[in-house]
């Protein structure tokens, strides 16, 4: 039976040759389909069989309508829609650093693809290489490096290929996307549907506009709450204002929404910008924050201070730039949302320069799996593309700024199992700085730390210790 009324047009589940675009495990695809939307293992098996760039990959855009018609189908719980969506977002962004600061071209993607279709594989490869090595900033380099590591595989080209019509597919089911922003019922409580798609939307630049409009209609981002009516003032029984408290925020936009408008957000859009400004300035300080970071991530260079000022204060809160983020950001790929909005404020340029410093050392120490590129990103701030050829004998003649000593503490404070980890050290190397602690610490002034973390209370009683979660649940949940 086809859980989705009206979209029966989108199912051709039955027509696909699964095990041929999915080897390992192709055959089980229309099973897990059938129950994706209530089943977190199925949502997990699947995600492990078509995720990117696993070579069951070539299946995604045959999964895309499907998992489409699941999040919209009246007859998927209100509470099971997030499970399709979430799958969805991890095949747009499964690279969100190949997307952050600058969003992705899609014409230039396209021509990208079709060049590597028509080459021969070797050229591609060493162009590849290339282009990573030559790249003039870390979000071009992490994009070549990733597409290089893909190219490895056999059928590297068809799996390129693939990503690109996923993300097609993607963009052609918007208009059924953005009617979930509509619902109230989507609106309100944890891993609702408004938003996760809005977390997905944020990552289709291409249909900016529509999203953006279809946003701004279904929350009140653009009115001054003294303008707003006020919730449940209709109510005419006691259950009907339960009701309509339970249905959620009365208009007022989620952090996720926020979130994609700061992608999204044209800023030659005056309308859009004084109403970031009312959320900035509003007493939710996790609207406040996601509207903060949205206008800088709208102006860029051209950001008001105050938007900046704002972020920082929120950093300074015992929330802490962590917290803030893992609300409003989503957690997609490796990468945690406090990692992508480090990235993402490099749209900013030197107006983020401090903010993003600051961000910087605690990020370092917090976030292993993405320790290699942070540091990346740091160097680069500081002392400029990793392309640009340096020599050992350069850092030990050099008087380095403030600004610069800090992110080479930064690294240089890190525990000693931070330089096991190849990339890491590869990333050191492109900056022409040692591969080995003891050396790099010996060059930029620091002492090693001896003395042991504190043990978290909960470390020491495993009975009450919480196991983190792993898998597709781990990178979705693991910041939260």
């Amino acid at each position: 039976m086809n859980a989705t009324t009206g979209n029966e047009e989108h199912d051709h589940t039955a027509e696909v040759d699964w095990a041929s675009l999915a080897p390992e495990g192709g055959e089980r695809i229309p099973e897990l389909l059938e129950t994706a939307a209530t089943s977190d293992g199925a949502l997990s098996d699947l995600h492990d069989i078509i995720r990117f760039p696993a070579p069951g990959h070539r299946a995604a855009p045959k999964v895309v309508d499907r998992l489409v018609d699941l999040a919209v189908s009246p007859e998927t719980s209100d509470m099971d829609r997030w499970r399709p969506l979430s799958l969805l977002l991890e095949l747009v962004a499964a690279h969100p650093e190949d997307r952050l600061p600058q969003t992705t071209d899609l014409a230039q993607w396209r021509d990208e693809v079709a060049w590597a279709s028509s080459n021969d594989l070797e050229k591609v490869r060493a162009q590849y290489r290339t282009w990573s090595e030559e790249a003039p900033d870390e979000q071009h380099h992490h994009r070549m490096r990733n597409r290089l590591a893909v190219l490895e595989a056999d059928d590297g080209v068809a799996l390129l290929q693939a990503e690109l019509d996923t993300y097609e597919a993607v963009l052609a089911r918007v208009p059924d996307l953005v009617a979930l922003l509509h619902d109230e019922r989507n609106r309100s409580g944890m891993d609702r549907a408004g938003e996760w798609v809005s977390y997905l939307l944020a990552f289709l630049p291409t249909e900016s506009e529509r999203i953006v409009s279809e946003i701004t209609s279904a929350s009140q981002v653009l009115l001054a709450k003294d303008l707003r009516p006020t919730p449940g003032a209709s109510a005419t029984s006691v259950s009907e204002a339960i009701r309509q408290a339970a249905l959620g925020s009365g208009g007022e936009p989620l952090p996720a929404e926020l979130f994609a408008l700061g992608l999204l957000g044209d800023p030659t859009d005056v309308d859009l910008t004084v109403g970031l400004t009312h959320q900035m300035a509003g007493g939710n300080l996790y609207n406040s924050f996601a509207a903060s970071v949205a206008l800088v991530l709208i102006h860029g260079e051209n950001t008001p201070r105050e938007g900046l000022r704002r972020i920082g204060r929120g950093g300074g809160t015992s929330m802490g730039y962590e917290g803030l983020f893992d609300e409003s950001w989503p957690h997609c790929g490796n990468r945690s949302p406090q990692v992508l909005g480090f990235l993402a404020l490099g749209r900013a340029g030197d107006r983020s320069r401090r903010l993003r410093l600051d961000i910087l050392p605690g990020l370092l120490k917090s976030d292993e799996e993405s320790r290699a590129l942070v540091a990346g990103v740091g160097l680069e701030l500081v002392l400029g593309p990793r392309s640009k050829e340096r020599t050992l004998e350069e850092h030990t003649r050099a008087d380095y700024d403030e600004e610069t000593l800090k992110v080479l503490w930064a690294i240089g404070e890190l525990p000693d199992d931070a330089w096991e980890d190849e990339e890491f050290t590869d990333t050191l190397a492109a900056w022409a700085f040692p591969e080995n602690a003891e050396e790099y610490r010996a060059l930029v002034g620091v002492e090693p730390d001896d003395e042991p973390e504190p043990e978290p209370e909960t470390a020491r009683n495993p009975a009450q210790a919480a196991p983190a979660p792993g898998g597709l649940f781990g990178r979705l949940f693991g910041g939260r």
